[in-house]
């Protein structure tokens, strides 16, 4: 997770712990931590195995052919195998880590914390809902319309397998444009902007806005084909209207993501993306 706190902000490492702020361990804790946030993620990435998704002859999530990439010599049936052994392995290390945390910081078991963050996922979708299509409305007279939801034919007939397909994409995704291009462009833009002598504040700020802007372009772009012909055929054509839908898209899951966590983000995409297939949304 992209931290905000610099060693030079004057914290006094001996200040006694308040009650206030033993009440703030015990309630958000380790909840928007990577390891909690992996932990919640796992229904959606076992929707995307158990459906077929990413198997021989079938669709894979870009996401998810971008980290298996390296595994690509193995061949598909063992690539495969080699996903599901990487995602048991890190279960078990962040069911470590978490526990580790939760003693340390005295906060509350899993249990609680998971239903928790369902239900700030699902709020965060009913959120982004009315925000994209509102931003879709505003940017219409210059990047042209745009139909989704029910437009899209899948109708509440979309089969099992389409959905495992776009709840587990949804958190690879995450773990891609998220976790590792957002917090990656954090810490470069971070590092600029104090070589460029900008004050902490400024340099957080900015460092905050740039990765936000850029890990969402990038999530935008490699729904394209241009930007994912390297991983074989699939992608999609250029379009103004959908490119501006998903980058603002992007910045939204971006605020959630520094605000809530890994997991209340990957959620309320999930949860947005289910809605678009079964057409729960307007046109």
């Amino acid at each position: 997770m992209v931290e905000y706190d610099d060693e030079d902000d004057g914290a006094d490492e001996e200040e006694p712990i308040s009650q206030a702020r033993v009440l703030s361990l015990r309630v958000d804790g380790p909840a928007r931590g990577v390891a909690f946030g992996f932990l919640t993620m796992l229904p959606l990435f076992l929707a995307y195995e158990l459906t077929g998704a990413g198997e021989p002859g079938q669709p894979r999530a870009v996401a998810e052919a971008i980290l298996c990439f390296p595994l690509s010599r193995l061949g598909a049936v063992d690539l495969v195998e080699a996903r599901r052994i990487g995602l048991g392995a890190l279960a078990v290390a962040a069911l470590i880590a978490f526990q580790l945390q939760v003693r340390r910081e005295h906060g509350a078991a899993l249990g609680p914390r998971f239903v928790r963050t369902l239900l700030e996922g699902l709020i965060g979708a009913l959120v982004l809902g009315p925000v994209l299509f509102a931003a879709s409305e505003v940017a219409s007279p210059y990047v042209g319309t745009m139909t989704v939801g029910a437009g899209s034919g899948a109708g509440l007939g979309a089969t099992a397998a389409r959905a495992g397909f776009v709840i587990g994409g949804a958190a690879y995704e995450e773990i891609v444009f998220r976790l590792g291009a957002l917090s990656l462009l954090w810490l470069l833009s971070k590092r600029c902007l104090t070589w460029l002598g900008a004050v902490p504040g400024a340099s957080r700020l900015g460092a905050v806005t740039l990765a936000s802007v850029g890990s969402a372009a990038l999530f935008a772009a490699f729904h394209l084909q241009t930007f994912t012909a390297w991983l074989g055929p699939g992608g999609e054509p250029y379009d103004a209207a959908v490119f501006t839908w998903r980058a603002t898209a992007g910045v939204l899951l971006a605020a959630l993501f520094l605000w809530r966590g890994i997991g209340v983000a990957a959620w309320s995409h999930a949860f947005f993306n289910l809605a678009l297939l079964v057409g729960a949304l307007p046109r």
